[in-house]
């Protein structure tokens, strides 16, 4: 659900033409400033249009590529929640990789100590696995570290607990609280990390523990195998010459 619109104007260029419509099929308070939108399409999230009460049935337009991509503009009915062009959008979106990317590095600074310590006490397979997203991506370890170190973490505390293949996958099929009464498992997982250290904790009690080094990172179905460091970067053709 997006929320929060850095850029917001009144006016629509009139050669825009990448947008797309659906019926609203609800609408409602989300917070004293912002309305939650339901469509077809999904929710979203827009600024409170002042003078303007959004009714099902009226029209939806969102500005951008589509679904997936940034919505940059929503008009419902002619009345503007909030806009911007193409390259504003673009602009946003850069500042928004560069707040991101000082304060990935300056999370790090803080984690670093206690990333080293978690690193030196996991198994050889799952250090020379952080050193495989090391190796391909010199930004790993700000960037990705912290959050492939809590799936290793994890993966090796319910293998060193349940020991087995078979006793793994029995657990695997109860519910959450059941699990944490066997494994202590930690409560701040998402649905890819649990997925994850589950995973990598199959491959460590296999018959080839060898294929944890091998498996894809933890995010690298959301930012790329390439980006992730699974995989070694590619080169530019101005680097390869």
């Amino acid at each position: 659900m997006q929320k929060k619109i850095t850029k917001k104007s009144l006016e629509i260029k009139k050669n825009d033409m990448e947008f797309y419509e659906a019926k609203l099929s609800n609408v409602s308070d989300y917070d004293q400033d912002y309305l939650e939108l339901t469509c077809e399409l999904g929710c979203m999230c827009c600024p409170k249009i002042k003078g303007f009460i959004p009714l099902p049935g009226m029209t939806v337009r969102f500005y951008g590529k589509g679904y997936g991509h940034t919505v940059r503009g929503i008009d419902i009915d002619g009345h503007i929640s909030f806009y911007r062009t193409p390259e504003q959008a673009e602009e946003d979106h850069r500042k928004m990789c560069e707040r991101y990317d000082l304060e990935s590095r300056q999370a790090f600074k803080k984690q670093k100590k206690q990333l080293d310590k978690d690193y030196d006490g996991l198994p050889d397979f799952f250090q020379k696995r952080i050193d495989k997203f090391r190796r391909n991506n010199p930004d790993f370890r700000y960037k990705y570290e912290s959050y492939e170190m809590f799936c290793c973490k994890e993966a090796v505390k319910i293998a060193d607990t349940l020991k087995t293949q078979e006793v793994l996958e029995r657990w695997a099929k109860l519910d959450w609280a059941e699990q944490k009464q066997m494994v202590d498992i930690d409560d701040g997982h998402s649905g890819n990390t649990f997925g994850c250290a589950v995973y990598l904790a199959r491959l460590y009690l296999s018959e080839y523990p060898e294929n944890v080094i091998e498996l894809h990172g933890a995010m690298a179905p959301l930012v790329g195998s390439e980006e992730y460091g699974c995989v070694p970067k590619k080169q530019s053709q101005d680097e390869e010459k």
